[in-house]
C-alpha cells in the first residue's frame, strides 16, 4: 500500500519572480532618479543663484559708473577710453580670453564728483614736454593726483609734487599776475610713481591716460604741427577714473576687478568672482555702434557717446553639474550672461542743449 502526504505549502513560479524583480527594478530606478535629480538640484541651485547674484551686483555698479561718466567735465573730453576692445596690450598681462576664445574687453571712464572746481590752465611749457604747467588762478593749496585735460579732449593723470607762485607771461598767461605753477616731478617726491620725467604729453608711467593721441580742437597759440598731437593743456580737474577688467585671482578663478583713482594706491579691487568675460559696445549720437569707444571730435555733436552696452558672462566653480556647458578654453561650467545698457547723463544733457542754429537736438 502506498501513502502520499499532501502539503498546503505553495511558492512562486519563475515567471512570477521575474515579473516581480522587473517591477522592483523599475520602481528602484525611478526612486534613484528622483533622489539623483534632487541631489543635482540641491547642488545646482545655490551655484546658479550665486552666479546670477555676482553678475547682478557687478552690473549694477558698472551702470552707476556709466551714468555718472563725464559729470563735471568739458563736453568734448574723451570720457570713455579708446583702444580697450579685446585689449591684449592692456597692463598686467592684458585682458584674458573669454567665451569662445574671444578676448575680453576693458572699460575705463572719467567723472567728476564736483567736490572741487576745475582749474583753468594758461600755459603748458614745451607744448607738453615739461613736467610743470601754470594755472590762470593762484591756488597753491592743490595737491594729490589730478587730471590734466588737453585742448583736443585727451587727458593724462599726474600727481602734484609741489606748487609755487609764478608771475611769468609765458604763452597766453598774463605777465605780472600771480599764478600757481604745478610741478609733476618724478622720483622721491612722487609716492604714486605715476609721474614721468619726459612731460605730460603721454599716459602716466602706470599707463593711465590717452594724452598724445589726438589732433582735433587745438586752439591758438599752440596749434599742432602736422602729424603731431595737440598737447596744450586746458584745465586741471579732480576727476575720478574708474576702470573695469577681468583677471584671474591667485586660485585661478576669473574675477571682475575695479580701479578707482580716488584710492589710487589700493589698485584694482575684486568686484565679483566667476565673471569670465566682459564685452562692451558703444553707440554715439548718430546711432553708429562700435566695439571700441569712438573718438570724440570737438564741436561734432554726433561723436558723443550716448549709450554703452555691457555684457557679463559668469560661471559656477562647481563641476559636473547638470546644465553645464563646455568651452574649449575655459572648461566645463554652468554659465550665464547678463546684458544691460546705460547712458551718461552728462552727454544726454549736453545734446539736449545744443546751441542754435544747430540741427534739431540729437537727443530729447
Amino acid at each position: 500500500m502506498e501513502s502520499s502526504v499532501r502539503s498546503d505549502a505553495s511558492g512562486f513560479s519563475l515567471v512570477e519572480l521575474t515579473v516581480a524583480l522587473v517591477i522592483t527594478l523599475i520602481i528602484s530606478g525611478a526612486i534613484y532618479g528622483l533622489l539623483a535629480g534632487g541631489q543635482s538640484a540641491f547642488r545646482r541651485e545655490p551655484e546658479l543663484a550665486d552666479r546670477q547674484q555676482q553678475a547682478r551686483v557687478a552690473m549694477d555698479l558698472i551702470m552707476k559708473d556709466i551714468a555718472n561718466a563725464g559729470s563735471g567735465l568739458p563736453t568734448w573730453v574723451q570720457i570713455f577710453t579708446q583702444n580697450l576692445d579685446a585689449c591684449s596690450s592692456c597692463p598686467n598681462g592684458g585682458a584674458p580670453m573669454g567665451i569662445g576664445g574671444n578676448r575680453s574687453d576693458e572699460l575705463e571712464m572719467l567723472t567728476n564728483d564736483s567736490s572741487h572746481d576745475n582749474e583753468p590752465v594758461c600755459a603748458t611749457p614745451g607744448n607738453g614736454n615739461s613736467t610743470n604747467i601754470r594755472l590762470i588762478r593762484n591756488n597753491t593749496a592743490l595737491s594729490g593726483p589730478v587730471l590734466i585735460i588737453f585742448a583736443d579732449g585727451t587727458w593724462t593723470m599726474r600727481n602734484i609734487t609741489d606748487t609755487s607762485n609764478d608771475s611769468s607771461g609765458e604763452s597766453n598767461c598774463d605777465s605780472g599776475v600771480t599764478k600757481t605753477k604745478l610741478n609733476f616731478n618724478s622720483g622721491a617726491g612722487d609716492p604714486t610713481t605715476m609721474n614721468t620725467p619726459s612731460g605730460t604729453c603721454q599716459p602716466n608711467s602706470l599707463g593711465v591716460g590717452n594724452a598724445g593721441t589726438g589732433v582735433n580742437g587745438c586752439p591758438a597759440p599752440a596749434p599742432p604741427n602736422p602729424g603731431n598731437p595737440c598737447c596744450t593743456a586746458s584745465e586741471i580737474s579732480f576727476t575720478q577714473i574708474v576702470r573695469y577688467r577681468i583677471r584671474n585671482d591667485a586660485a585661478g578663478i576669473p574675477e571682475l576687478q575695479r580701479f578707482d583713482s580716488t584710492n589710487f594706491l589700493a589698485g584694482f579691487q575684486s568686484v565679483a568672482r566667476g565673471i569670465e568675460d566682459l564685452q562692451v559696445q558703444y553707440t554715439n549720437a548718430t546711432g553708429a555702434v562700435s566695439n571700441g569707444a569712438p573718438a570724440v571730435v570737438a564741436s561734432t555733436w554726433g561723436s558723443l557717446v550716448t549709450q554703452v552696452q555691457v555684457t557679463l558672462s559668469s560661471r559656477s566653480e562647481a563641476r559636473n553639474i547638470q546644465g553645464a556647458t563646455s568651452d574649449t578654453n575655459l572648461g566645463n561650467r554652468m554659465r550665464g550672461r547678463l546684458t544691460w545698457a546705460g547712458s551718461p547723463r552728462s552727454t544726454l544733457i549736453a545734446l539736449a542743449q545744443q546751441p542754435s542754429p544747430a540741427p534739431s537736438p540729437l537727443w530729447r
